[in-house]
């Protein structure tokens, strides 16, 4: 399975209200969001959107090219136009061609991905290839305005959440998976402060959509979670 090519060059609107077959799936850093999605989709036999990986590697990308005032869209748009993105079904994120998955979880990455996110350029553009990949059947998508903003009419919303505490753990824990340590008193100072950016930006705030099943996945394994959701979703599409 592949995913469809993500090209912010995309300028078709697409009727949102149209786009009702997905799965959104939103939420805070460390709540779990990207595993179950991936889970779930490979579960549903379906692809999945990690719009997170896709708003690193623009950031990612702005930064290889200095671009580092994100307080002024105006000075981005430019640095758009060229750009594609591409996410695969194991997961790889390419930009412009080129595999960026390694860098995306960079400290440098991370630090800035909140500015980017909340640049209205940035998130409009991403709306537009986001609705575009949802248009091929069925799809898991997970983010932070999912259910929101991006697919309002989306079947299926969860918002997934856990104590800061325990999100802060598992982001340690992917870390040093990837050869990163971090004390998890600097990952939990990071986590709070992307939680107070992302809730208060002015350009589609991490919410919990209106309709939306909240669960707290604190004390609860990823297959759980999984099992959960895609019962729900199996049992209604049926």
């Amino acid at each position: 399975m592949t995913h469809p090519t993500a090209d912010l060059t995309i300028s078709e609107p697409v009727s949102i209200e149209t786009l009702r077959d997905v799965v959104a799936i939103d939420g805070p850093s460390g709540a779990g969001k990207s595993t179950v999605a991936r889970g779930l989709a490979r579960r549903l036999g379906c692809p999945y959107l990690d719009t997170g990986a896709m708003y690193r590697a623009v950031t990612w990308y702005l930064l290889q090219r200095d671009a580092c005032d994100f307080a002024d869209g105006s000075s981005v748009a430019p640095l758009l136009g060229a750009l594609d993105i591409a996410l695969d079904a194991e997961g790889r994120v390419t930009v412009s061609g080129r595999d960026v998955s390694s860098h995306l979880r960079s400290h440098e990455v991370e630090r800035r991905v909140s500015a980017v996110s909340a640049l209205s350029v940035v998130r409009k553009r991403m709306r537009e290839l986001q609705r575009a990949m949802a248009e091929h059947g069925l799809l898991v998508a997970e983010g932070r305005d999912m259910g929101s903003v991006v697919f309002p009419a989306a079947n299926w919303k969860f918002y997934l959440d856990a104590a800061p505490s325990e999100r802060a753990r598992r982001r340690q824990a992917d870390f040093l998976a990837q050869g990163r340590e971090v004390s998890q008193d600097d990952v939990l100072e990071e986590i709070l402060v992307r939680d107070r950016l992302d809730s208060t930006r002015p350009d589609a705030p991490l919410t919990c959509a209106e309709g939306a099943t909240r669960i707290d996945t604190t004390s609860m394994g990823v297959d759980e979670v999984i099992e959960h959701l895609a019962r729900i979703v199996e049992r209604e599409r049926t």
